[in-house]
């Protein structure tokens, strides 16, 4: 019979011997109709027995022209001798409509044909269950084995589709009690309140052929979202003979039923469910299978051996898929090479082709260069506000050996050595609060050779020195292959640390701020004993006006709640796609204006903290080195060498983030160029008595995200967004840091009008913005949401929820580890940082395997 045909609902066993039927099915009401005669004697020719009347035929025919036009599917015409049939089935339909066969329509017979109501249809292509990878779909199956629900073919005596749905609910009924199932409610789910005839939501197979898509209309799975239940439950029929429930399910002879909470998670949802069996049904050994099966137990063991040998089959398929794309995305063989620089030659000549291009390659239309402008304001704002803020904090712990003069020198003349030099120019390099540390570090130990600090500049440059050979040993020699097995689980612990340790830093000044001019300055009734005590803590202050903590809040929350606001516009439906885009991408500049305006401007009054500078010190004086003694080298070693590691594996984390698979960069990868770069770039610093500088996140992913062209799509409520192209220029590094070196003319004037607070302001805009690029992040997340929410990630549909959150708490615990290092009190404690980022990684790769399955680790952790 053809496929395309439309058979009513409920219309019993699929007539195999009725091909030769001439009919052509109404497709909104089912009734058949009969054809013109001389479409009839076309088709069968001048002797055919037919027993059509041609002039009865041609009155009726004007009388059909009248009639409003309506679809019809219709099967091939064949065989005039069923005529009679088809005029007994007229008649009875015509009965229905209190009318007879042959008489001319009334009003009420036109308006009979018209539509009663319209049913909506949506067809969506769902991928087959993949059973190796799958642990929701074993589950499922699982659950089933358990306890099978089978109504066999000699115990089905009902025909129509509701007779068969509530038999096999009240077999689920029986079966399990415990459910207290009601049945009406759990019928509505499967049968459509409006028209009792029309499955509401199902899932069955397609084979696609030359000729389109194929129905497999021996099985269909009927999916029912009811509050009868409160977790899936299926239930199985099969049939002695194919019996036709409409079109597209016309030989119907396995249905199973699936019956679903209508809130619940995705993967536990009823089309997640139908698609688990719907797979196995696919498969027609198994279905033959079945067919010969009497028992429910016969039953589930034929059901347990498929599910074994998919398993297999699914597995041997991903391990060639897996070895397929290795190969594909191996971009250095894995020669042995005796010569160590081969690896940093191999970087050379892989992006010096690229060199021209990365200037003048996408400056092609108004979108790429409104991208690059954008972009490169982010730049010199994300990185000009940091250095002011490192400054001060620098000419805070050297007592102004290191001021934001130095830092913004530093910034400026590193950015621009490597925006030119380095491999991965998309990387952003910068002076962080480890460098920080170390530069305290450094001139407390240098105070053991000179009180008055006058060695410091002599053993910074030491260290830094040294620093910068152990760097460029790293690059030469190929050291940055160990960071194969930096895996993302490494790359987000460290990333997000980096986020919370830039909240934690505005917190702590926020702290301060009211420590300094609010509690102390509070003398209360009950303070009257403490007030000779308090008067003298005030006296000491610089200042005693309460508003200045309030308003540093202030300007704090409006930094990051404008800059957010901004951010989160191309989301918002105002204006359009490419203009929301482009209002996002200033979100920092806005955000960092409007705090300035506040505190400079409309808060005026209110005097708050600006920085100073060493105005009598020149921006560039090389370092005398005075002879130091051994202890000093010896130290400086030490520190240099701890400095390195530190160094090495921000650079090499920044660029790995940067040249994630996800962002599609075109041009390859420069570990062992860069690192020599940076290592160079340090040198220059250390001569010149400048802060260090080296990867950082979360600039770097920002940079390449600013960059973007970003698709969004919607997965079953889900916003996912993938990047498309990334400009992979070398303008925006290199105009941004010329910028940010123009500003040292603007020091102290005009660039102390930005309040401090807006600088603590942007540091947590900027931690906050870069948490939705952390899948750690999402994954802690979910640990407080709704199952029902739970987006449809990959690691989601495959991986238990249970392994999920296990993983999840084993990040967690290294990242408080990390968090207990950095944060401790002790300095000298804090030298050792470098060390705790560097367990993380066989962390990952020895003692995570042992527990948890290396199956699941891929998932979780195996997209980089």
């Amino acid at each position: 019979m053809d496929s395309n045909a439309v058979q009513p609902l409920g219309g019993g066993p699929s007539p195999a011997s009725s091909t030769n039927t001439t009919i052509i099915f109404d497709a909104e009401e089912g009734v058949a109709e009969t054809t013109r005669a001389k479409r009839a004697q076309k088709d069968h020719g001048p002797n055919s027995n037919s027993s059509v009347d041609t002039d009865s035929d041609s009155d009726e025919s004007d009388q059909e022209e009248d009639r409003p036009e309506r679809p019809v599917y219709s099967t091939a015409l064949n065989g005039a001798q069923n005529w009679n049939k088809l005029s007994t089935l007229w008649k009875v339909t015509a009965a229905k409509k209190n009318t007879s066969f042959g008489e001319s329509p009334t009003e009420g017979d036109l308006n009979a044909h018209s539509c009663s109501q319209l049913y909506h249809t949506k067809r969506k292509s769902l991928k087959l269950k993949n059973y190796h990878n799958n642990a929701r779909a074993m589950k499922d199956i699982e659950k089933f084995l358990a306890q099978p629900i089978v109504l066999f073919k000699n115990k089905m005596h009902r025909t129509q589709w509701e007779e068969i749905v509530e038999e096999m609910i009240i077999k689920l009924s029986k079966e399990k009690p415990e459910l207290n199932l009601a049945i009406k409610m759990a019928m509505k789910s499967v049968i459509s309140n409006e028209a009792d005839y029309l499955i509401p939501e199902s899932v069955q197979g397609i084979t696609l052929s030359p000729y389109g898509p194929i129905t497999e209309q021996s099985f269909i799975v009927v999916v029912g979202e009811t509050k009868a239940v409160t977790d899936s439950q299926v239930v199985m029929c099969v049939l002695e003979q194919p019996f036709n429930f409409g079109n597209g399910a016309e030989e119907i002879r396995f249905i199973c039923l699936v019956f679903s909470p209508k809130k619940t998670k995705h993967t536990k949802s009823g089309v997640e469910v139908a698609r688990t069996y719907a797979t196995l049904l696919s498969d027609d050994r198994l279905r033959h299978n079945l067919l010969n099966t009497n028992s429910p137990e016969r039953f589930a063991h034929e059901f347990e051996m498929e599910c074994h040998r998919m398993q297999k089959e699914h597995q041997k398929r991903e391990r060639v898929a897996a070895a397929k794309i290795s190969k594909e995305n191996e971009t250095i063989p894995k020669k042995k090479h005796g010569i160590p620089v081969i690896g940093l030659i191999q970087d050379i000549k892989r992006r010096s082709k690229h060199y021209v291009h990365d200037y003048i390659g996408d400056l092609k239309d108004c979108t790429s260069i409104q991208k690059i402008i954008s972009t490169t304001l982010f730049l010199f704002f994300s990185l000009l506000l940091p250095s002011i803020a490192f400054g001060v904090l620098d000419a805070h712990y050297t007592d102004g050996k290191i001021d934001v003069q130095n830092v913004i020198v530093s910034q400026a003349l590193g950015g621009l050595l490597w925006a030119l030099f380095s491999g991965q120019h998309l990387a952003v390099i910068r002076t962080t609060i480890p460098v920080v540390i170390y530069t305290k570090i450094i001139y407390l130990i240098s105070k053991n050779w000179a009180d008055d600090g006058s060695f410091f500049y002599t053993f910074y440059a030491m260290v830094g020195l040294t620093n910068a050979v152990f760097l460029v040993i790293y690059g030469i020699s190929g050291i940055s292959k160990v960071m194969a097995y930096c895996s993302r689980s490494t790359e987000e612990i460290f990333g997000l640390f980096i986020s919370i340790a830039f909240i934690v830093d505005s917190v702590k000044y926020i702290v301060k701020e009211f420590d300094l001019y609010y509690y102390s300055c509070d003398l209360s009734v009950n303070a009257t004993m403490n007030a000779v005590k308090r008067a003298s803590d005030i006296a000491e202050a610089a200042d005693c006006d309460q508003t200045k903590p309030i308003l540093s809040l202030l300007l704090v929350l409006v930094t990051v709640y404008v800059g957010v606001v901004i951010f989160n516009f191309k989301y918002s439906p105002f204006l359009n796609a490419d203009k929301r885009v482009i209002v996002a991408d200033y979100a920092l500049v806005v955000a960092v204006a409007a705090g300035t305006v506040l505190g400079s401007y409309v808060f005026r009054h209110i005097e708050l903290d600006q920085f100073h500078v060493n105005e009598d010190r020149p921006l560039f004086k090389v370092v005398t080195f005075e002879s130091p003694s051994a202890g000093a080298v010896l130290s400086a070693i030490g520190l240099g060498f701890l400095m390195s590691i530190l160094f090495f594996m921000e650079v090499n984390i920044a660029a790995s983030v940067v040249n994630n698979p996800a962002n599609k960069l075109k041009k390859g990868r420069a570990y062992h160029q860069d690192m020599v770069v940076i290592g160079l770039i340090n040198a220059i610093m250390s001569i010149f008595g400048l802060p260090f500088v080296h990867g950082s996140l979360p600039h770097s992913p920002l940079h390449v995200r600013a960059l973007a062209d970003i698709e969004e799509h919607i997965d079953n409520g889900n916003l996912t967004e993938n990047i498309v192209y990334v400009r992979e220029t070398r303008l925006t590094t290199l105009i941004s840091n010329i910028m940010i070196g123009a500003c040292v003319l603007m020091i102290p004037y005009p660039l102390n009008l930005i309040p401090i607070p807006v600088l603590y302001g942007q540091f947590v805009f900027l931690a906050v913005t870069s948490l939705g690029e952390f899948q750690l992040w999402e994954r802690l997340v979910l640990i407080f949401t709704e199952q029902s929410l739970y987006p449809p990630i990959h690691y989601v549909r495959k991986v238990p929820q249970k392994i999920i959150h296990c993983f999840t708490f084993l990040q967690i615990v290294q990242l408080v580890g990390l968090c207990l290092i950095s944060f401790a009190g002790s300095a000298y404690l804090k030298m050792f940082f470098p060390f705790a980022i560097i367990i993380l990684m066989p962390i990952r790769e020895k003692i995570l395997p042992a527990l948890i399955s290396e199956r699941h680790l891929h998932w979780l952790d195996g997209e980089h």
